[in-house]
Order: structure tokens, then sequence, then C-alpha cells
């Protein structure tokens, strides 16, 4: 997913359904609800736009951070930490690079798979934001993983049997995440079954946490550009 595809995050999240920025919050996030946005640039930068908001709000939001940046970001803004560990998610944000009909998606801009998807399981309500042209009736190509540093050259050798496998570097030096892992980018052609693949991975002794998400979003936002064409709601089970 392109950075400058982002430009407007106000119009493009905060816009679902024709809402301005106020009815969002109006609509969505009640007085000391806590919302986490998965870890990402854009993630950082709707945080911003989220406390232009607020501004006009007399409700008190917590954001729980999944990055040392977004962090210092929300406390320079004035919001109030929670932690996973004591709390729960109320409303969660992600920006998908790939998703598909029943809700499932594929992220490869993040800074730690492993944070996204404690935010994903403990979630209530999960907004996942994705290019309309890139909503597929099956999920294909780059896959993320991140994977121990230890022994780091056989688990990428073992996620080469899955798919064209490269380790994530900035110049010669390899790009961390957030917990000091490695990230690695993995090209599949075709996912007959996410789970299988999934679960083929996560058997791999290194791989920490993969960059599907099966069923974790309860509304996909599809956008072209800045425009939000389409908000899609998944009705969950009884």
């Amino acid at each position: 997913m392109k950075r400058n595809s982002f430009i407007s995050l106000k119009r493009i999240f905060i816009d679902c359904m024709g809402k301005t920025t106020e009815e969002f919050v109006e609509t969505y996030l009640k007085n000391e609800m806590i919302l986490a946005i998965g870890t990402s640039y854009l993630g950082e930068k709707f945080l911003k736009k989220l406390a232009m908001a607020l501004e006009e709000s007399n409700k008190k939001i917590l954001i729980m951070p999944t990055s040392t940046n977004s962090a210092i970001i929300a406390k320079s803004l004035g919001f109030e930490i929670a932690s996973i560990n004591k709390n729960e998610v109320d409303v969660a944000i992600e920006f998908a690079s790939q998703c598909d009909k029943d809700f499932n998606f594929i992220k490869n801009d993040s800074t730690s798979l492993v944070r996204d998807k404690m935010i994903a399981q403990s979630a209530e309500l999960m907004f996942a934001v994705c290019e309309e042209k890139n909503y597929v009736k099956q999920l294909n190509g780059v896959i993320a993983f991140e994977i121990a540093a230890f022994g780091w050259e056989r688990t990428v050798n073992q996620l080469d049997q899955l798919g064209k496998a490269e380790i994530r570097k900035f110049g010669k030096e390899f790009i961390k995440s957030e917990t000091g892992n490695y990230l690695v980018d993995v090209k599949i052609d075709s996912i007959h079954d996410l789970n299988e693949i999934d679960a083929e991975a996560k058997n791999i002794p290194g791989v920490l946490e993969t960059g599907i998400f099966i069923g974790f979003a309860d509304k996909l936002v599809l956008i072209e550009g800045e425009k939000v064409i389409k908000i899609k709601s998944r009705v969950k089970s009884n």
C-alpha cells in the first residue's frame, strides 16, 4: 500500500459513510473507550487527525499504543495511555494491503505483527482500511512474517519453501520490529487455504507471527485514493 494514497486520513477513514470527523467520534467512540491503531506510518498519521477531531468533543479516549513512536505521539497529544495487560480494546483500526470478501486481510505495512495480532484478537470492533483495487476474491502476493533474530537465515530458508522469501533491509541494515525481531516478505502466487498457510508458517521454528489476519475485521473500508468507495460490515454470529 503506497503512503501517498493516504494523504488525507481524516477523509479516508473518518469520512466512513459520509460522516465528518466529529460525527465519527460521536457514532463509534464512547467516553472512556480504548482505541488501538495497528503499527504503521499511516496509523501514526491517523492518530494526529484523531486528536484534532476530539478537540470538538467532550469525550475522553484512551490510546493503546502498538509502537514506541505511537506512544510518544499519543502522549504529546495529551492522550491517556492504556495497557493491554490490564485492558481490552474497544475499537481498533488497521490499514490492510489486501482484503477479501470473507473479511480476511493481509497487512505488510507493519513494525510489529505480533503486537498487531494481539490488538486484533482483543478488539471488540475492528476497521480494516484497504484500497478498493486490492479487494480480491482470493488473497495472494506478498505476505509479511515476523521472525526471531536467532537463526534467521535458517528460518528464511524454510519460509522460502512457501514462496520467494526476502528479509527486510534498509540499505545493508536489517529492519527490526518493535521487539527486536526481523521482518521477512514472502511472495506467494496463490493462497488456497489461509488457515493452512498460516499454520504451516507458524510450524517453522523462528516464525513468531504472520501478516495474515483471518476473520478479525468487522468493517472493511474500501477506498480509491482519498475517496471512500464502499463500507462492508460483517454480521457477527451470536
